[in-house]
């Protein structure tokens, strides 16, 4: 209801201050990546939209590391908040995320486009299709980790992951470009969708662990 509304608007706005405090050369480099691929005279946008990708994503674990390490968490047991709604909040952070990373890309390959820049070879839209999708698995398999491990625990399964979906992405690259565009355009909804279930999945066992970890 309202009150619900008015609990998520604050727990988002809680989250704005600490990306605008602490992690502001995160998003900075993001858009330094992106510039720096627009002055260039390459097409190839794999390596930016994957940069973008991968810190942009990474954003929620972050902020759910800054909730255990200030002991947000176990104060938030004395608020009248339900453990579905902190959860929920984290998870619609990753979506604003997604939504961000996809916006970001598509406007520099737009401002590519103006200045008369060869754009990627692979469709616009399923290369944004691609960045949000390694968003959403990201975002997945990283929260319920971080809320039942902690930061540091979780920190180490996530680097092995980093390496695994750099190496997913790039190879995804090439078959993306060896299908013809119409399957490509159906192989990224599928996946899509498919991310979309393990995120609401991963959202459920969230829930679940929500203030199991102990420092």
């Amino acid at each position: 209801g309202e009150r619900g509304e008015c609990a998520m608007k604050g727990l988002l706005l809680k989250d704005w201050y600490q990306v605008k405090t602490n992690m502001r050369m995160m998003y900075l480099t993001v858009l330094a990546v992106l510039a720096i691929w627009i002055l260039s005279t390459s097409g190839d946008s794999g390596f930016a939209v994957d940069y973008s990708a991968v810190f942009l994503g990474i954003m929620p674990a972050y902020l759910l590391s800054y909730d255990h390490a200030s002991g947000w968490t176990e104060y938030s047991f004395a608020l009248p908040l339900s453990k579905e709604l902190q959860v929920a909040e984290k998870y619609l952070v990753g979506l604003l995320c997604t939504a961000v990373s996809a916006a970001l890309n598509g406007i520099f390959c737009g401002i590519r486009f103006w200045m008369g820049k060869p754009l990627p070879a692979m469709p616009i839209g399923l290369l944004l299709g691609a960045g949000a999708a390694s968003i959403l698995l990201i975002n997945g398999i990283m929260l319920p980790l971080y809320y039942r491990f902690g930061a540091e625990k979780a920190r180490m399964l996530y680097m092995l992951m980093f390496a695994g979906m750099g190496a997913a992405l790039g190879g995804g690259m090439v078959l993306m470009d060896a299908v013809p565009e119409p399957g490509a355009a159906i192989a990224i909804v599928g996946v899509l969708a498919a991310v979309l279930v393990l995120y609401a999945l991963s959202w459920r066992l969230s829930v679940q662990w929500y203030g199991k970890y102990k420092k």
